[in-house]
């Protein structure tokens, strides 16, 4: 099956605004099963974070730069989670994006390259280069990452997405080992840009780009 011969379904959009990480992954894992039980539709969230470190299955204390005790103290939550990757960070200003669906072609790394695709897109409409790695997941500037990507999948349903760079501050990637790459420099598009990016307006866009990549028609709910 070639992308142009996916099937055009309806795909909800839902926008959970600024939300801790533990109530959006108890709603991802509540969607989940339900899909999963044959209830409800596909379904992308977007979501920003305050500011929260995941770590990854294959994870450790290395991918670190503080005790976690710290971490609190900072106010920032750590939390291990069920996604593939190692550490990456959340902070408002990040668009993250959960897509709950039934992958059309199953294929992990077709899901992957045309989710990172979306990304790729979305940056061209403001003028920047995104591009991938060989073998590493996310998106890069001139050599900066802009956008993390960690995904999990239960019998072909997914949950956990992308988290892009826009506004935040980036300064939680400070306290971390990002995706396990001691060197790695990170970017926003603000920086990229030189100006704040209208958030509303980049979802928009987002939407847009990953129902193209993905054969849906959008819907919208509260």
């Amino acid at each position: 099956m070639t992308d142009r011969q996916l099937e055009v379904s309806p795909l909800i959009i839902i926008d959970w605004g600024l939300l801790d990480y533990d109530s959006a992954f108890e709603r991802q894992a509540r969607l989940v099963q339900s899909r999963l039980e044959g209830d409800g539709v596909d379904l992308l969230a977007l979501v920003e974070h305050p500011a929260t470190v995941t770590l990854g299955r294959r994870a450790t204390d290395a991918d670190l730069h503080f005790p976690e005790t710290l971490f609190a103290q900072r106010h920032v939550t750590l939390k291990k989670i069920n996604r593939g990757g190692l550490a990456t960070a959340h902070e408002p200003g990040q668009l993250v994006a959960y897509p709950i669906i039934a992958l059309k072609k199953k294929d992990l790394r077709w899901f992957a390259d045309r989710f990172l695709q979306v990304v790729i897109d979305l940056l061209a409409d403001y003028g920047v280069r995104g591009e991938r790695k060989e073998g590493e997941p996310g998106v890069w500037v001139s050599g900066k990452k802009i956008c993390s990507f960690g995904i999990a999948l239960k019998k072909w349903i997914s949950s956990h997405g992308i988290a892009l760079n826009v506004n935040n501050s980036l300064k939680t990637f400070n306290m971390i080992v990002p995706c396990g790459q001691p060197t790695e420099i990170m970017t926003s598009l603000s920086q990229e840009c030189g100006h704040s990016v209208d958030m509303e307006e980049l979802k928009e866009r987002f939407v847009e780009h990953f129902c193209t990549v993905f054969a849906y028609t959008r819907q919208t709910t509260n």
